[in-house]
């Protein structure tokens, strides 16, 4: 035997077996067959044995933090067998092909394989992006030296071990601290707190009644519906967010909406609107959400059949755009596939086609391969993906936009409308957008065909009241949105602007798992699409310090493992990092007294006296009967109890120190040449 091909799982080696098989030995793995050892892999044997859980060390806030010197990896119960297997073959073996799926993790369970057998031979890397017989061909006529790679790998086994610090030493921390489980998780906590911040503001909401003043203008070419101008949205009869909140003033304009108008000016555009973009996975999953009610594990196991079924590319991908090259076979599957919808397509070069813009991965296009055996929710992702494919094909739409200013009774009213004049590839979806964030221009009313300088005629106003509406609750789609696009929830610009360019919270291929942990910890319940924190999941929020729930942490150690994954930061800088602001928050957590507000909070709820925000009641824990108040916002100590209501700020006795921790919310300093 000359060459060994490992692949990730089994239907991946099944595949390439059916390609190329003739000219390699091909095995696989079971995904990641070897794991992290436990914490009491690193403890010494003086740690008591715990009498409650067999095998197992009792958990004590001295033995933190545990950050091992070196890492222990262990093969997994299931996997032993596979792992004789593989290390049977690799010792006839001259060569290897690391064939992991096209990512990170994909890159490290091959590569962890190789190291922990200690093989020493020649490897090569396979980038398969499609399992169709020709796509592997094709790929396996591509390869590359796997030592291209490891930055990849790199990458994978920092945010490992990255998450084992963070996750292993604070769950281990603040469950002691609170004599009962807290489970604190490098991307878990800060997406709950998402959740559970949204659920908060809605509950604070209060709704506040506003007025518009529409008035019906008839025109020689039709009639239409024109809005009211105000000339300023200053003094008492508007809100600040320039909302009319006056009605006396909302009916004091419209009775004036009638008699003779004329129309101030008028345009009319001739525009296009481009088919959107093929999907990514985030995308994919926002839009199954909405359409199809579908959860984001589900779309994600759907996806990933559909990538195996060898009918859609690599799913687990962040990219929208497609490569160049692949214009041909993109525009052949597609072909393949808009008989079927009853369209016409052309080979054109959409923008979606654009190198400057592709990744490690590709968007998620249909192979052509037959798909007409699929059924329910598989056939109906798998519509919406080829869908997408046979609309970068077809024409634009093409519409008008027209505008119109109309001087009317002393006072300004505005109206636009939109007329398609060619439905280009919304006819692929009965002439309507496809769904998800169209724009402005994607909608709206006709209006006549006018001139500035018509004539016009007021035929009445009405004053429609109206109401402030809350934000809406988050679904799994647009939780996984909010995790992708996480810059639209930081308040601070700068902040904003450098997390607009960072991948969010998660990857693609972990988003999903993490919503499900949030169900299996019965933080989060579902309300048919609607996600709502339980008071569980909110008293675990309401309980950790900042640091650990602000998104922005978690955003820039994203930020940091994409660098180390594109070879531009050494990955033991970022590891130090992680170890740091665990001992940091560790720090924190040990400086804390019994009866501190780090237990999780159980009582009732009040504005702070302070600042306002959100505090809670607590018991002491050394003092029975013994009440005060901890407040969320870690800037300003504990309150008194003063007849069940916050009271003044007080300074706890010597040992029960609480807020005194610096922020620590990102690791700037990364940015920054390291002093040695």
């Amino acid at each position: 035997m000359a060459t060994l091909v490992i692949a990730e799982k089994p239907s991946l080696a099944k595949a390439i077996r059916a390609a190329v098989g003739r000219d390699y030995e091909v095995t696989n793995a079971f995904g990641h067959v070897y794991e992290q050892a436990e914490p009491d892999a690193y403890l010494p044997a003086s740690v008591p044995d715990n009498p409650k859980r067999k095998g197992k060390k009792i958990w004590r806030i001295e033995d933190l933090p545990i950050i091992p010197s070196e890492w222990i990896k262990l093969p997994k119960s299931d996997a032993r067998e596979q792992i004789a297997k593989i290390r049977g073959l690799l010792k006839s073996a001259t060569e290897v092909v690391n064939a992991g799926d096209p990512d990170r993790e994909g890159q490290l369970l091959i590569d962890e394989i190789l190291e922990e057998l200690r093989y020493k031979g020649p490897v090569k890397r396979v980038w398969l992006q499609s399992l169709t017989p020709e796509a592997i061909q094709e790929a396996f006529g591509k390869m590359r030296p796997n030592s291209e790679y490891k930055p990849l790998s790199d990458a994978a086994a920092a945010r490992s071990r990255a998450d084992w610090l963070v996750g292993m030493n604070l769950t281990r921390a603040w469950t002691v601290t609170n004599g009962r489980l807290i489970s604190v998780g490098r991307v878990q906590t800060p997406t709950l707190a998402l959740i559970v911040r949204r659920d908060e503001e809605i509950e604070a909401f209060k709704p506040k009644d506003y007025f518009e003043v529409w008035a019906k203008v008839a025109h020689a070419n039709g009639n239409f519906l024109a809005k009211w101008l105000p000339p300023d949205t200053d003094g008492p009869s508007f809100d600040p967010e320039g909302r009319l909140i006056d009605v006396a003033r909302a009916r004091d304009v419209a009775a004036k909406a009638a008699g003779n108008a004329r129309i101030a000016q008028y345009k009319a555009e001739k525009k296009q609107r481009h088919a959107p973009l093929p999907y990514s996975l985030s995308a994919l999953q926002k839009a199954a959400s909405s359409r199809l009610g579908l959860g984001a594990q589900a779309v994600l196991d759907i996806a990933q059949a559909l990538y195996e079924e060898q009918l859609t590319t690599y799913p687990r991908t962040d990219c929208q755009h497609l490569a160049e090259d692949q214009l041909p076979g993109v525009f052949a599957a597609a072909e393949g596939l808009a008989s079927s919808f009853g369209v016409d397509i052309e080979r054109r070069k959409h923008g979606a086609f654009n190198d400057a813009k592709v990744t490690a991965h590709t968007a998620i296009v249909p192979t052509g391969k037959d798909a007409s055996r699929l059924s329910g929710d598989k056939a109906r992702v798998y519509d919406m993906i080829a869908r997408a494919c046979v609309a970068l094909f077809m024409p634009p739409e093409e519409y008008i936009a027209a505008s119109a200013t109309v001087d009317l009774g002393a006072e300004k009213w505005t109206a636009t409308g939109r007329r398609v004049t060619s439905p280009g590839w919304t006819a692929l979806y009965g002439g309507q957008a496809d769904g998800e964030d169209e724009g402005e221009d994607s909608t709206g009313p006709t209006l006549p065909a006018m001139a500035t300088g018509d004539q016009a005629k007021g035929l009445g106003a009405e004053v429609k009241s109206l109401r402030t509406k809350p934000p809406a609750r988050f679904t799994e789609g647009t939780l996984i949105d909010a995790m992708s696009n996480i810059h639209r929830f930081i308040t601070d610009e700068a902040a904003r602007a450098k997390l607009k360019e960072t991948s969010g919270i998660g990857t693609e291929a972990t988003r999903a798992k993490v919503i499900e942990t949030l169900f299996d910890r019965q933080w989060v319940s579902k309300k048919g699409k609607q996600l709502i924190s339980t008071p569980l999941g909110r008293d675990v929020i309401h309980a950790l310090p900042d640091e650990l729930t602000d998104p922005v942490t978690t955003a820039r150690w994203e930020d940091h493992l994409g660098r180390i994954a594109a070879g531009q930061l050494p990955p033991d800088r970022f590891e130090a990092a992680i170890a740091d602001f665990v001992r940091q928050q560790l720090s924190f957590v040990k400086r804390m007294d019994g009866a501190s507000a780090a237990t999780v909070p159980s009582g009732p709820s009040a504005p702070c006296s302070v600042c306002g925000k959100t505090a809670r009641r607590m018991e002491s824990r050394k003092k029975k009967g013994a009440y005060y108040w901890a407040c969320e916002n870690r800037d300003h100590g504990l309150l008194s109890d003063e007849g069940g209501k916050p009271g003044a700020e007080f300074t706890p006795k010597k040992g029960y120190a609480y807020f005194a921790v610096e922020t620590w919310s990102e690791l700037a300093f990364l940015d920054q040449p390291r002093q040695c």
